[in-house]
């Protein structure tokens, strides 16, 4: 192939998985798990549809979401997930702390919507809140990487809240 062959289909390639939602910049890792319990609450009831005004269709406006914490919990993190996406679990919003925001698979800051591929079955969204031994100790616009890796390390008690969206 020339390289400009090569570069062509690079283009195109990326500019595919753009128009199609979700892609491959999924997780490395998969989620911490925990033996313990934490209650999630959030706008709509666990496994509904998720109203038009989260996600990429309406106003993507991030949900009020709440979770119990046990005692001896430092700090709470949140992640937000599409394990239905083409390439993997993609990533659509972590928390933590006083309300630091780490980046998404989309690239940017906060909360990001869902926002699946049109014609594919509703998409799964499940947020995760998990209680943490210590503060993650990480800066505002952390890779959802390195915000999965050091939950891992502290968290002791996780609870989900799902939603489902499709276009």
């Amino acid at each position: 192939m020339t390289s400009t062959y090569q570069r062509l289909l690079a283009l195109a390639t990326g500019f595919c998985v753009a128009l199609t939602g979700c892609g491959d910049k999924g997780l490395d890792k998969p989620l911490p798990t925990t033996s313990a319990r934490l209650r999630v609450a959030g706008p709509w009831k666990n496994g509904a549809q998720i109203p038009r005004r989260y996600t990429c269709d309406g106003a993507n406006t991030a949900p009020d979401v709440h979770a119990s914490t046990p005692s001896g919990a430092r700090d709470l993190a949140l992640v937000m997930t599409d394990p239905d996406a083409p390439g993997g679990v993609f990533v659509h919003w972590t928390r933590w702390g006083s309300h630091s925001e780490g980046t998404n698979s989309f690239g940017t800051t906060g909360y990001s919507g869902p926002c699946p591929p049109k014609g594919d079955s509703p998409h799964h969204y499940v947020i995760t809140f998990y209680a943490l031994r210590r503060p993650l100790g990480l800066p505002p616009a952390s890779d959802p990487q390195k915000v999965v890796s050091a939950i891992q390390k502290s968290a002791f008690a996780s609870g989900s809240l799902t939603g489902l969206y499709g276009r």
